[in-house]
């Protein structure tokens, strides 16, 4: 069934329609969730909290068909709520030790050295987004613009940015189109 009926059915208090229409994300969702946290408890945790919000803001959606684009989009808020909160626990002491360990010898053999998913932990947020929005969920730069409340510009140009970041550690062609 098409996704904004589903979506209409859904505002209208059809559970079943909820249900199919999380079905169809519910693996994308997750692992966007994991890709975030690093951490299986973690990701359930901020999926089912995506869920739950989706829920309840249904009927504030104003575009149906774009049911994927707007729970993406509070999946992300709360992963970047939950990075925010646990970047909090760092003491000083360890913020300094962070900053030894991250030296741009370490950064330059880290870029060398490590692949794909150990390079995504230390991406900025906003890159990861894109990055994920981008390759994985497969929105046009128009939508994640939309997404991120950016203009185009700024994601045209953030995209480049992670892509020269990333190219040390990637083999040719595998994130560029």
């Amino acid at each position: 069934m098409e996704i904004a009926k589903l979506v209409e059915k859904a505002k209208k208090g059809n559970d079943e329609a909820f249900e199919q229409l999380i079905s169809s994300v519910r693996s994308k969702l997750y692992r966007t969730a994991y890709s975030y946290v690093r951490n299986e408890q973690d990701a359930l945790d901020i999926y089912q909290e995506t869920i739950y919000k989706a829920y309840i803001s249904l009927k504030k959606i104003k575009k149906p068909e774009s049911f994927q684009s707007w729970i993406t989009r509070i999946l992300v808020s709360k992963c970047i709520d939950f990075i925010r909160k646990e970047s909090r626990h760092f003491s000083t002491d360890n913020e300094e030790i962070f900053a030894e360990l991250i030296s741009k010898e370490s950064v330059d053999y880290i870029a060398h050295s490590m692949d794909l998913s150990e390079a995504f932990k230390f991406l900025d947020p906003k890159y990861k987004t894109i990055i994920l929005l981008r390759y994985y969920h497969d929105f046009s730069i128009k939508e994640i613009a939309a997404i991120m409340n950016y203009p185009e510009g700024t994601v045209k140009s953030h995209l480049h940015r992670v892509q020269k970041e990333l190219r040390p550690i990637l083999k040719e062609g595998y994130i560029y189109e």
